[in-house]
């Protein structure tokens, strides 16, 4: 009995290991643009294989987030904002890894 309990225990750890952290709450960070840092706040939050929120900071604040997926460690969105006029959809990649998310971002073209 005892060991059934261990074993049960260390499954259960291992599936909780394998899903990966949950990124729902509130991060902070920054990025550079023409040198000079932007602070950009996400509010995430995640379901299942998806996940919803916005982004602040941006040109159109709030950003809601459109097709969010969480898929292990790694998170994928966009958001569209206003550039001088013009509506531009920007396409996020982020990693998960801690306590922390590192994103890479740009337009759908790729620029």
């Amino acid at each position: 009995m005892n060991r059934a309990l261990r074993l049960a225990l260390l499954l259960t750890l291992l599936v909780l290991l394998l899903s990966g952290a949950s990124v729902s709450g509130t991060w902070k960070g920054r990025f550079d643009y023409d040198g000079t840092g932007v602070p950009l706040t996400f509010n995430l939050k995640s379901a299942d294989d998806g996940l919803t929120g916005t982004v602040e900071g941006l040109t159109t604040t709030p950003a809601e987030i459109h097709e969010g997926k969480v898929d292990g460690d790694k998170i994928s969105f966009w958001v569209t904002i206003d550039y001088q006029g013009q509506a531009v959809k920007l396409v996020y990649e982020g990693k998960v890894s801690g306590d922390q998310i590192q994103f890479t971002f740009g337009t759908e073209d790729g620029s």
